[in-house]
């Protein structure tokens, strides 16, 4: 199985797209749900049911994804930097697109993933934060919101390094080996 990239997305079969969407909506949720409630210092025993009850939601539904389709890994990278959120952002938008033609519900708690990675770059940054489309319930809409934190990760990126004769090894860039100068 391959890492979850634009790439790979845009290869997913609009039902495929569609299951892949709620699969990534509730591992946002449950993510979504790993900070304490309020900034309260603990957890209470109903928050913990909570919490256990979407993460449990979460992997039955991945189980079921990929029991049908061959899937794209979930892991992902720290999303700690404009660059790796811009780069999570492009995949599920393009899963969002490919699974469009299909009923799908606005992936709510995908948005707020978004939405909180970029924030917390933005205040780690001293940046203003991504917009926001409010009160968004639509597919597209939600492909909007993904566009605007792109659009905003792309800016605080800067520019990228190009290095003549560089390999590309797993969506990075490094330094080619030095060469001997003919003589």
């Amino acid at each position: 199985m391959s890492q979850l990239s634009e790439t790979v997305a845009e290869k997913l079969e609009p039902a495929a797209a569609a299951e892949l969407t709620r699969v990534l909506d509730l591992q946002a949720r449950w993510e979504n749900m790993r900070g304490a409630p309020g900034g309260a210092p603990g957890f209470s025993t109903p928050d913990l049911h909570g919490r256990q009850k979407a993460y449990d939601a979460f992997r039955t539904r991945l189980a079921a994804y990929t029991a049908r389709h061959a899937a794209p890994h979930l892991p992902e990278v720290t999303l700690n930097t404009p660059e790796r959120v811009g780069m999570w952002c492009r995949a599920a938008r393009a899963v969002l697109r490919r699974a469009g033609q299909e009923p799908v519900e606005y992936p709510a708690h995908l948005i707020a993933k978004a939405h909180r990675l970029a924030d917390k770059v933005a205040a780690r940054l001293g940046k203003p934060p991504a917009d926001r489309e409010a009160a968004a319930t639509t597919l597209a809409a939600a492909v909007r919101n993904l566009d605007a934190v792109v659009e905003w990760c792309d800016q605080l990126a800067g520019p990228s390094l190009k290095l003549a004769g560089a390999p590309r090894i797993a969506g990075k860039i490094t330094p080619a080996e030095p060469r001997a100068e003919a003589a």
